[in-house]
């Protein structure tokens, strides 16, 4: 099973969160062969990747990306590294005709296998669908057909037949206002050419939102999404507060610090709380009750 990520230095380590869970729930994790995709990584990062991968027998390869032409596009608070997935069938071998992309915000909580036996029937991908809220909803042409990035199934042989890559490289040079880089532009590119995933495999934070308020424009979604919170395969902390920050009131921190503990860089979550001011603390506080409730629905 060939699994993408794309990490810069200050990312490879919530990268090892991602590729620790995806082993420690894996039947058969000697199957995984990784591809990190980096603008450079220090070798004593890229030797610790390594023997994180390599003694659940898995295989890890770590290839530095000529970000020339990527130069001058707009990433806003994403950075260049955000754009290296466009590039991936450019540097993965061509034995690699179907692979698993995972940002490095994600944390799996489900056996991949069941992500990449899903049949894509012709179409060039599979995604699930970016939940918003109501507000966001209006800035988009058609939300119901607007897909997560975070998470994709892709045929490889069709990305480089279709020419996804330079077709999303021309929309984020015609456009600049883009909110979501390379969201957005894959969006445009593969409009048509992409099938739905089950929330369960990219379960985001909105749903919680959603399930608790009944959103109206995802009322038809509403079953899917309580079904997916109770069992969710691969959790995605979408925003700019990630788990590893100290205001996270995401139910699932805990799972991904405790994931954090099996790589060589453990997050330890009282050292977060030490960094903040009383005043914070006691909000987080105020919210446990909330973020309890969202956990206990999950299934175990």
């Amino acid at each position: 099973m060939n699994v993408v990520l794309c990490a810069d230095e200050g990312y490879a380590r919530y990268g090892a969160v991602v590729m620790a869970s995806a082993i420690a729930n894996a039947s058969n994790p000697e199957r995984l062969r990784f591809f990190v995709l980096t603008t450079g990584l220090e070798e004593d990062t890229q030797e610790r990747l390594r023997g994180l991968v390599e003694e659940a027998e898995a295989s890890i390869h770590i290839i530095d990306v000529d970000v020339q032409e990527l130069q001058g596009l707009q990433t806003g608070r994403f950075g260049t590294a955000a754009l290296l997935p466009l590039l991936m069938h450019r540097y993965l071998p061509v034995d690699c005709k179907r692979v698993i992309y995972l940002d490095c915000d994600v944390l799996v909580l489900g056996d991949l296998e069941g992500l990449w036996s899903v049949p894509l029937e012709g179409y060039v991908a599979a995604a699930a669908m970016d939940l918003c809220n109501p507000s966001s909803k209006h800035t988009r042409r058609d939300p119901d057909n607007y897909f997560n990035s975070g998470v994709m199934l892709v045929d490889l042989v069709a990305w480089r037949s279709e020419r996804v890559a330079e077709k999303a490289l021309e929309c984020l040079q015609a456009d600049e206002t883009a909110r979501y880089p390379d969201q957005d532009a894959l969006n445009q590119v593969l409009d048509g050419k992409w099938r739905r995933l089950e929330p369960e495999w990219n379960f985001q934070p909105t749903a919680y939102a959603a399930m608790e308020k009944r959103y109206a424009h995802l009322t038809q979604y509403l079953p899917s999404l309580e079904a997916a919170s109770r069992q969710p395969r691969i959790v995605h902390f979408i925003g700019a507060i990630k788990p590893w920050h100290a205001r996270c009131v995401h139910p699932f921190q805990d799972d991904f610090i405790a994931y954090s503990r099996l790589t060589p860089w453990p997050i330890e979550k009282a050292a977060l709380r030490s960094t903040l001011p009383w005043d914070k603390r006691f909000r987080l506080l105020l919210k446990q009750p909330k973020i309890r409730r969202r956990r206990m629905l999950v299934r175990s």
